[in-house]
């Protein structure tokens, strides 16, 4: 890990924590509300199986995409200890956010489903594919955090965190969410388009 700032060590450490927490961290999009049903709590609601083997997470914006994120540093590549899978943090360090995402190639949804995920949970779709939004309880400005997790295949979970660190760069729950949609929604739309 070779963060090139002193607040960038910070944002991955946050990340991390909140990560090892239960608690999810990941511009602008909506993940529609679903109804809660056995079939949407395994991830099979989907329009397809979509494998993710071997992609690798830093990989899954294009530049363009990273510029729209307001995203000002290069993409950073991590092994994510408790979910077992290839990620990146996507920084701004001016802005103090961070967008996170997860490729999980040995994790089912029920991982992030109520009763499993610490924090609030909403059974949400993102290009078709169902899934859950989770974020705390209680709105916390220091450390507002939101992820979006869509099961695409048995048994795989692409995941958007997004997270801001410090007051003077809280934004409300509900943008935290859309950012961290936005960004899912981006790197699934490319997933897609390629195959």
């Amino acid at each position: 890990m070779r963060p090139s700032s002193t607040s960038g060590m910070a944002a991955v450490a946050f990340v991390a924590a909140m990560s090892a927490a239960g608690c999810t961290a990941s511009h602008v999009g909506t993940a529609s509300p679903q109804p809660m049903s056995s079939t949407t709590i395994g991830g099979g609601d989907r329009p397809r199986e979509l494998k993710i083997d071997g992609l690798k997470a830093c990989e899954l914006l294009t530049e363009a995409q990273r510029v729209e994120l307001v995203i000002t540093r290069p993409p950073h590549h991590r092994e994510d200890p408790i979910f077992e899978s290839d990620a990146c943090n996507f920084n701004n360090h001016t802005a103090s956010t961070t967008l996170s995402l997860y490729v999980m190639t040995r994790r089912d949804m029920r991982s992030f489903s109520p009763g499993e995920a610490n924090g609030v949970v909403r059974s949400v779709r993102v290009l078709g594919f169902s899934g859950f939004q989770v974020h705390p309880e209680e709105y916390v400005p220091l450390s507002p955090h939101c992820s979006v997790n869509i099961g695409v295949s048995e048994g795989q979970v692409l995941r958007a965190g997004y997270s801001t660190l410090g007051e003077e760069h809280a934004l409300p729950q509900d943008e935290v969410c859309r950012r961290a949609t936005r960004g899912l929604e981006m790197a699934l739309g490319n997933i897609l388009a390629k195959g």
